[in-house]
C-alpha cells in the first residue's frame, strides 16, 4: 500500500513527538517551578503532540479493514490521545459551578421574601400540595384509567 506525502510525514513525526512528550513529563514532574514560568509553550508543546499522534491515528483508522480489529490493535495508542487532565479540569470546573449553583439556591430560597413571591405566583407551595398536584395529574391520564382496568382484582366487580 502506498503512503501518501502527508502519512510519511506523520510516521517521521512520531519519534521527535515521543521525545517532546518525554521532556514535557519529565519537567512535570521533577521541574515544576521551570514548567510553570513556561506553562504555554508546554500546552502548546503538548496541544502539538496530541495533534501528531490523533494524526497518525487517523491514518491508521483509514487503512483498517475493520472497526474491532482496529480497536484491538491500537487501543493504547487511542488511550495515549485522549487527554485525560483536560478531561479531569473539565469535570472538576462542571462540579465548581454545580456547587456554585447550589449555593445560590440555597442563599435565594433562605430569603423568606423569594419563596412568598413564588407563593404568591403559584410557582412553589408546600410539599404536600405540590405532591398532590403531581397525582391529580396522573390519575387523569387514559393510560393510568386503562391500567387500572386491567389490574383490577378477579373478585372486583
Amino acid at each position: 500500500m502506498k503512503l501518501s506525502a502527508v502519512e510519511k510525514f506523520f510516521d517521521k513525526m512520531i519519534v521527535p513527538a515521543l521525545l517532546v512528550l518525554v521532556v514535557i513529563v519529565v519537567a512535570d514532574i521533577f521541574f515544576t517551578d521551570l514548567k510553570y514560568e513556561y506553562e504555554t509553550y508546554f500546552f502548546y508543546a503538548d496541544v502539538l503532540v496530541i495533534s501528531i499522534f490523533v494524526g497518525d491515528l487517523s491514518f491508521k483508522f483509514r487503512r483498517a479493514s475493520d472497526w474491532p480489529g482496529f480497536l484491538r490493535r491500537e487501543w493504547l495508542e487511542i488511550l495515549a490521545v485522549i487527554p485525560f487532565f483536560w478531561i479531569f479540569r473539565l469535570v472538576d470546573s462542571v462540579v465548581r459551578i454545580g456547587e456554585l449553583v447550589q449555593e445560590i439556591v440555597h442563599l435565594v430560597t433562605r430569603g423568606g421574601r423569594f419563596v412568598r413571591l413564588f407563593a404568591a405566583l403559584g410557582l412553589v407551595g408546600s410539599r404536600h400540595e405540590r405532591f398532590s398536584r403531581f397525582l391529580e395529574r396522573i390519575l387523569k391520564t387514559a393510560r393510568f384509567r386503562d391500567a387500572s382496568e386491567f389490574f383490577k382484582h378477579p373478585n372486583e366487580k
